[in-house]
């Protein structure tokens, strides 16, 4: 050590005795006065200064947010109050007419709906085993369809099976999807999938999860004045309008039910206004109450033509019924009646089973299934049985469980009804008999006032002005003062209808939602796609191959011809239903505007940090101080820097390590990896600044140091910028309960083991080691600049401290101006150089932990 210490006092670089002086000529320089300079001062309050002015930056744009959510929950209520007093009206002047319990004013049905077809359907695991065989239907668009059986039945190995989900085995038979042998995967832009466990962001409010979500999934270029309506759609099918403003919460923090929590889970979906929704038990952990609502709800999004499939645990008959569709399966995958609600009964006491009275025909049939009830008919009958009856009804033709349904489904009374025509006749003639009564001032038109009179008139109430513009807007449009007798029937009218039609909704630009390929006629496809898909059928069923002309004398060109009609109807099918959603840059100002909600709602873990870098930086800086430790000490940088990147790197665990199943979700939805790993690492940098500057303030103020505060801070900043990319990359590929031991053992060695200043001299005058350490330590880049600009700046007096020290202070010169790297760029350039490498390829890893980790949680 006695001649590494020689070594910076001979020629060289550190030769020059003069390096350590303070200042020239023996007098003392102002760096080594024992009071800083009140410029050195100034930057100690700029730099709080600036983490102040963030946090109360990010204070005040939460805070508009804020009202602008409350403004919107107010306008939401106006609207919903006006279609209420527009049905009052309509049942004032027109009693019979049937109008919609709730129109859709951003929502709109599909421009081409959906038939899924499957035939000879299994799922074989990896092991061999078959868990699903041979089931064979189809589900219509626009229909609710219910997979129920009991429990080993293979429910949720069907639908995952039938979306593509079922990563875990062999798919056979074939999918059509109107006509055409499409994967849902290839489609999934415009496919829904709600799981079972309700994974929601927990820091965000009901509607912002909702708004998000609509932004993120529909047409790129929706505008935001259609995501809003959308979402109010969203929010009042589901009948969470009233709580849209709460945080949903979790398990640590309180907030809605559990109930309303699983109905946003499955308006996140609806929000994207999916052509086919799969759901995995959506009433499971809800009472029946709840979960009638919840099928209501689905049911009339049907009305839109969303195609619903769902599979469904024991629920009551009235909510069996809703259902448009029924697939009951067996022990073993195997179907044992697919058709309509009401036509499960029929068919099952057509086998000889008897149904009690009073009984819950949801529960019988489970129990049909599961062989607990017995068959008068078959003395030793057996579930198993139960396969092939089904199968000898579907080659029977299958029509009489579907006829009886239809008959059950289209049983009304006698007598004619009335025709919507009828209807609006008849409110015309009744308007015509009142307008006189109506128009207070006979100028042949409504104004304002007069409108609240007639509102005040027919509802009994009295309406705010909010709701009386809105009124007036739906009826004449934005800006129009009067409304014409034509402009009022036709806004009464128009009440029927599921989808709302008046000037408001008109006006919301955006409503081409599902594209459609120019030259290409969706409606003239159809037919083709049907008669695709049962001349398919009929051959796969063993039909006669009639063939002629050529096709008989050259079958391979036969083969090519129908292999290229198939690959075109395929591209015709998709082409009618993909969308062309947000890419990376609208995705990434849709999530950096989520995720600055949810970074200032989890400030009370912030602060906590805050409070722990604080802490630390209090504990070394009075060690050092009662120690005497010399304020060029490398020892002591090592100790601060390995202090920020221990704690920093075990803070952006959380990053990507807390909220992986929503990520998974979403980014199963389309979500763009990049514009989500960006936008995240983007805003922690907010973080990494704050708690950085907070710990190197304490420790300077404490310690007394005499270099310039932001010089002496630019190190702990890379520091912190290369802590926070191991977190992200330990987070990424690892689970997240083994990420804080393992990112302190890899912080330990980088910091602690391979940048110690006692063994980096070692580790550099060998070539594959100065290269390890170099390429992994973080230390080794970030401690020569702390104490090589401490020395160059402030030139401490080295001369006459104790020989101890003047050992120590040679070691470390020698050891950390050794290495080939370092001397072809420079210390400082160098280092910073090396580290931003190294959190840049960090981040890297990181991304790619994101693409590759969890294939199969993200099909």
């Amino acid at each position: 050590r006695a001649s590494a210490a020689r070594g910076p006092w001979g020629a060289g670089r550190w030769g020059s005795a003069m390096a350590l002086e303070c200042g020239t000529n023996g007098t003392a320089g102002p760096a080594c006065h024992p009071h800083r300079a009140a410029g050195e001062s100034v930057q100690v309050f700029i730099g709080i200064f600036l983490v102040l002015a963030l946090l109360a930056t990010l204070y005040f744009v939460d805070r508009r947010w804020r009202e602008r959510q409350q403004q919107r929950e107010k306008a939401t209520g106006a609207s919903n109050e006006a279609s209420g007093y527009g049905m009052k009206i309509v049942r004032y002047f027109s009693p019979s007419m049937s109008v919609a319990k709730y129109q859709f004013r951003g929502m709109q049905g599909p421009k081409v709906t959906v038939d899924i077809a499957f035939n000879d359907l299994g799922l074989q695991l990896h092991s061999g085993a078959h868990v699903l065989n041979g089931v064979t239907g189809e589900f219509k668009a626009g229909r609710m369809c219910a997979i129920m059986g009991p429990s080993g039945a293979g429910k949720t190995t069907f639908m995952n099976t039938l979306c593509g989900k079922a990563t875990y085995g062999v798919r056979t038979g074939d999918i059509l999807i109107n006509g055409a042998a499409i994967d849902f995967r290839a489609i999934s832009s415009v496919v829904g999938f709600v799981p079972q466990d309700d994974i929601v962001h927990e820091s965000l409010t009901v509607r912002e999860q909702i708004r998000f979500s609509a932004a993120l999934r529909n047409k790129v270029g929706t505008s935001k004045d259609r995501v809003m309506r959308i979402t109010d759609d969203v929010l009042n099918v589901m009948q969470i309008d009233h709580i849209q403003n709460s945080v949903v919460g979790g398990v640590e923090e309180r907030g809605i039910s559990g109930g309303q929590r699983k109905r946003v889970n499955i308006g996140l979906e609806l929000a994207a206004q999916p052509t086919v929704l799969f759901l995995d038990e959506p009433t499971s952990g809800l009472d029946s109450t709840s979960s009638l609502s919840v099928v209501y709800s689905l049911k009339k999004m049907c009305q839109l033509g969303m195609s619903c499939v769902m599979v469904i645990h024991q629920p009551r008959y009235s909510l069996f019924t809703l259902f448009d569709d029924v697939l009951l399966l067996g022990k073993g995958g195997h179907a044992v009646y697919l058709g309509g609600s009401l036509g499960a009964k029929p068919y099952f006491e057509r086998l000889g089973f008897e149904m009690p009275q009073g009984e819950n025909g949801a529960d019988f049939f489970m129990d049909v299934i599961s062989g607990e009830v017995p068959n008068p008919r078959i003395a030793d009958f057996n579930p198993k049985m139960l396969f092939d009856f089904w199968a000898d009804h579907e080659r029977n033709g299958g029509c009489h469980a579907e006829e009886e349904s239809s008959d059950l489904e289209g049983q009304q009374t006698h007598g004619r009804n009335i025709t919507h025509k009828e209807d609006i006749a008849m409110l015309t003639r009744n308007l015509e008999t009142e307008w006189d009564k109506i128009d207070l001032n006979r100028d042949g038109h409504l104004d304002l006032l007069e409108l609240k009179v007639l509102l005040i008139t027919c509802c009994n109430l009295q309406p705010s002005d909010s709701v009386v513009g809105e009124l007036f807007a739906r009826m004449a449009g934005p800006g129009a003062t009067v409304v014409t007798q034509t402009q009022f029937v036709k806004y009464l009218t128009s009440l029927t209808k599921d989808v709302a039609g008046d000037e408001l909704a008109k006006d919301a630009p955006g409503l081409d939602v599902w594209p459609k390929k120019s030259g290409f006629a969706v409606s003239s496809m159809l037919p083709t796609f049907l008669s695709s898909s049962a001349a398919r059928g009929s051959v796969r069923k063993g039909s006669s191959h009639a063939s002629t002309g050529s096709n008989d004398a050259n079958p391979d060109y036969s083969s090519d011809s129908d292999s290229e009609s198939e690959d075109d109807e395929r591209e015709a099918v998709m082409g009618s239903l993909q969308r062309d959603v947000p890419k990376f840059w609208e995705q990434v100002v849709i999530i950096i505007t989520r995720n600055l909600i949810m970074w200032w709602r989890k400030m009370e873990s912030r602060l906590i940090f805050f409070g722990v870098m604080i802490g630390g930086a209090v504990l070394l800086a009075c060690q050092d101080w009662e120690v005497k430790t010399p304020k060029w000490d490398a020892m002591s940088f090592v100790n601060c820097q390995t202090c920020v990147a221990l704690l920093l790197s075990i803070y952006s665990l959380n990053t990507f390590g807390k909220d992986q199943p929503i990520f998974w979700r979403e980014r199963n939805r389309g979500l763009n990896v990049l514009s989500f790993t960006s936008t995240r690492m983007q805003l922690d940098m907010v973080d990494l600044f704050m708690m950085c500057m907070l710990f190197v303030a304490v420790y300077y103020v404490i310690r007394g140091i005499e270099l310039g505060f932001f010089m002496y801070a630019v190190p702990f900043l890379f520091v912190a910028y290369v802590a926070a990319g191991w977190g992200y990359a330990v987070s990424a590929w690892l689970p997240a309960q083994h990420g804080a031991f393992i990112t302190t053992l890899i912080v330990f060695i980088s910091c602690g083991l391979l940048g110690n200043p006692m063994n980096l001299q070692t580790f550099l005058h060998s070539p594959w080691l100065e290269f390890t350490t170099s390429v992994l330590s973080i230390t080794r880049w970030s401690i020569p600049m702390s104490f090589l600009k401490y020395v160059e700046v402030v030139k401490p007096d080295i001369k006459h401290a104790d020989m101890q020290d003047q050992l120590t202070f040679g070691v470390y010169q020698s050891a950390l101006t050794a290495g080939h790297w370092q001397k072809s760029a420079g210390y400082w350039w160098g280092g910073m150089y090396a580290l931003l490498l190294q959190g840049l390829a960090l981040r890297l890893i990181a991304y790619l932990g994101l693409v590759f980790k969890n294939r199969d949680k993200q099909v």
